[in-house]
């Protein structure tokens, strides 16, 4: 920074509204609020879970990049009703697959796959997803929707893991995967996990898989999960023992320096899952050591164990700027979550650290071309350096180790000179917060500021820093600040205007500086905008450390300035503006939840009020249902009493035709009798016929006489049978009513022709008699 950046900077940062068109900016990102490619893909599952959205969000959501990993934890509430949907999806589509395996072979064999039909792939696709959202997502205690997928997988796990081939079987290493990974982090989940019915046949399940399998991804899975359940209890105690801990540190370090990976068989599964990335089962096999080292007797032979310092050095020469970023992330994971464990492991980073070839090579990848792995190197940096940055201040006492590190410094600088065109080119604010440039730019801003603690480094920045371009940005930021509206400040935090603000105010310190520009960059800093950000950093309610180093730098400036009242009251104006929008914010969501709480009020009056109208129509309902019931009955009664009316009128018709009966009875029977004495008078006439040949004229005129009477009895047989089939025909027409009477004339009938037969039969005899 020269005399004519400095002069260049003064005119600058006279107006906020100056050279650069921000306005139109930010009026444009007023205009088209817009959201990243993968928030797009989780809102369109959310909004339908269907197997093509699910794989839409997955071609989105396993890309490397630093949103897809921060997306988590700045999109909590999303993610928990993502995971819920999940959950959803996945247990419908578990359930179609079980149905559809218990089907006879033979009946599937022909069928047709259809468009809805679900596919083994698409649960693993589910339980895919579910990991990659379930990593950093704290769950708390599981919805209804988690509580059914967390029984499935017990219970899936349960069963599978005892069968034959579980090595191969990718389905139960991804539900080891994602159940590993919902108890990591989720206390609530991992109290209910343990108190579920089935707890206990899973773990045996898991106790039996490790004692029946060498499969890495198995091994490494279960032990994860055993370790986050039981490590503190006595079975715990039983199961971690120290010869199995010590077998289970021989696994994670040859997971972590890769000769497992190279005597494993790479074919084992046709399916491409992230089971397949080398990096997987890397961070988990690091999660699973930190887990261990949860108990204190662990933790120690962690520290004696002779493998780790040459882990370290392993993992420090990956990170280097031509290194594959994969790789990198996975060694800034294990270094970041050992150094946590305790002092030792500390004082072992920062020992290797120390180390200038490697200090170098370390601070070189925070420009790395891969966002996310440069994002992660300079988190590890500031966790490994903390809070005291002394430790490796001797490194840099030589001007020639300094001089070594100028373009580093440079490259970091001109990566935040860079981000003054993101800022300005983006549409939207979101968008713009959760992009891999700015998530950058925002880490490696907050290690050069922690950096500028030491002499050399702070001269290296005064030398090569614009000021120009840093008020530039920090402007525009605090331009957005007023543009936001009140209730999104919440969610917009201008973190790379508080940490540059930060920057700058610890070049004030450098001897290097000259008092020219000294004077300049103190007025600027006392200026509104920068008074806003410190507003919005000392408002921050999700980073507690950006609000301390934010006291800390008004304590600095504030100590440091000659007029500290006027100073205090500048500062004061910006931070109570930004106190005021939070204000707004605070009394709009008051008068939103009055609003609410009033619309809810009416909407219960408008709810009672059909509820009395409902409870109206349902007593007229009542009243028209009672009529109609009457009605009914009263149609009944009369349908009664017609019925009654015809059984009567069936009756006497009945009367009748049995009185008729009985009348033609009698006839018949007197003709039977009639009858009888002809055959008696034809019988004394045929002895008579056998005792005298001489009466045969006698015999012959008696018998014409007979024939003359017998055609007379026929006549009077055929209006018998007339009357008869007159009555057979009237009866018919009442077939159903008199089955009856037809049966007894049928009888009748049948009597009469055979007494006709009979007759005809003895006039045939007296016939042959006579002859």
């Amino acid at each position: 920074m020269d005399d004519s950046d400095g002069a260049t900077f003064t005119s600058f940062s006279t107006s906020v509204s100056g050279i650069y068109s921000r306005r139109a900016t930010i009026e444009k990102r007023g205009r088209k609020p817009s959201k990243s490619a993968l928030a797009v893909a989780v809102g369109s599952y959310i909004a339908s879970p269907s197997a093509a959205t699910a794989s839409d969000l997955y071609r989105t959501a396993q890309k490397l990049s630093a949103h897809n990993e921060f997306f988590a934890t700045n999109h909590t509430a999303l993610c928990l009703q993502l995971l819920d949907t999940l959950a959803e999806h996945l247990l419908a589509v578990a359930s179609v697959n079980k149905a559809t395996d218990t089907q006879d072979e033979a009946s599937t064999q022909y069928s047709q796959p259809t468009q809805t039909q679900q596919t083994p792939e698409d649960s693993l696709q589910l339980l895919e997803l579910s990991y990659l959202f379930a990593r950093k997502t704290i769950i708390g205690y599981p919805s209804h929707a988690l509580c059914k997928l967390l029984q499935w997988l017990v219970e899936n796990v349960s069963v599978s893991a005892l069968r034959n081939g579980c090595e191969t079987d990718t389905g139960l290493k991804l539900q080891l995967l994602v159940l590993a990974e919902m108890i990591k982090i989720s206390a609530g989940v991992r109290i209910y996990a343990k108190e579920m019915k089935k707890i206990k046949d899973y773990y045996r399940s898991l106790t039996i898989l490790l004692n029946s399998t060498e499969d890495a991804e198995l091994l490494v899975f279960s032990m994860a999960i055993l370790a986050r359940l039981v490590l503190s209890e006595s079975m715990g105690s039983k199961l971690f023992s120290e010869k199995n801990v010590d077998q289970a540190f021989v696994l994670i370090f040859s997971v972590l320096d890769g000769s497992w990976h190279d005597n494993s068989d790479e074919s084992m599964s046709d399916t491409t899952t992230i089971l397949d990335r080398r990096s997987l089962l890397q961070m988990v096999s690091a999660d699973l050591l930190c887990d261990l080292a949860d108990s204190q007797e662990i933790l120690e032979l962690l520290e004696k164990y002779p493998k780790i310092l040459p882990t370290i050095d392993n993992c420090f020469m990956v990170i280097n700027l031509n290194g594959e970023a994969e790789q990198i992330l996975v060694a800034a994971h294990f270094l970041a979550s050992i150094v946590q464990l305790s002092h030792v492991f500390r004082k072992m980073l920062i020992k290797s650290l120390s180390d200038q070839d490697v200090l170098y090579r370390v601070l070189q990848t925070t420009v790395h071309p891969s966002k996310l792995a440069a994002t992660t190197t300079a988190q590890l940096i500031l966790k490994v350096i903390g809070d005291d940055i002394r430790s490796i201040r001797s490194l840099f006492e030589p001007s020639e180790n300094a001089e070594r590190l100028n373009p580093v410094v440079a490259g970091m600088i001109r990566c935040i000179t860079d981000a003054t065109a993101v800022v300005q080119r983006a549409e939207d604010n979101e968008v713009l917060s959760n992009s891999d440039e700015y998530l950058h730019t925002v880490e490696v801003c907050h290690l050069l500021t922690k950096l500028n603690e030491l002499p050399a480094i702070r001269s290296l920045c005064v030398e090569t820093i614009s000021l120009n371009q840093s008020a530039t940005l920090i402007q525009v930021e605090s331009a957005l600040i007023g543009s936001v509206e009140p209730q999104d400040l919440t969610r917009f935090h201008p973190q790379l205007s508080i940490h540059l603000v930060s920057l700058l105010s610890s070049l004030l310190s450098d001897e290097n500086m000259s008092d020219k520009n000294k004077r300049t960059l103190v007025q600027f800093l006392q200026t509104s905008e920068v008074s806003t950000v410190l507003g919005a950093a000392l408002f921050n309610r999700s980073d507690k450390d950006i609000v301390v180093e934010s006291l800390l730098l008004l304590t600095q400036s504030l100590t440091g300035s000659g007029n500290k009242r006027f100073h205090a009251l500048g500062l004061a104006e910006g931070i109570v503006g930004f106190s005021q929008r939070i204000g707004d914010a605070s009394d709009n969501l008051q008068s939103t939840i009055a609003s609410l709480q009033a619309n809810a009020e009416v909407s219960a009056k408008t709810v009672e009020k059909l509820q009395s109208e409902m409870q109206q129509m349902l007593h007229l309902q009542d009243e028209v249902k009672a009529q109609q019931d009457q009605a009914l009955k009263d149609i009944g009664v009369k349908f009664t009493e017609q019925i009654r009316q015809k059984d009567d009128a069936i009756q006497k018709m009945r009367d009748v035709y049995e009185m008729k009966l009985r009348e033609v009875t009698m006839q018949c029977e007197s003709m039977g009798q009639h009858m009888n004495k002809q055959i008696s008078s034809l019988q004394q006439r045929e002895s008579l016929l056998q005792e005298s040949r001489a009466k045969r004229g006698i015999l012959e005129d008696e018998n014409s006489e007979l024939k003359r009477k017998v055609q007379v009895l026929e006549i009077r047989i055929e209006e018998i049978a007339q009357t008869h089939s007159v009555a057979m025909e009237e009866m018919k027409l009442r077939e159903k009513e008199l089955e009856e009477l037809r049966e007894e004339i049928a009888t009748i009938s049948g009597d009469y022709t055979a007494q006709r037969e009979q007759l005809e039969a003895a006039q045939d005899e007296t016939r042959v008699r006579y002859l």
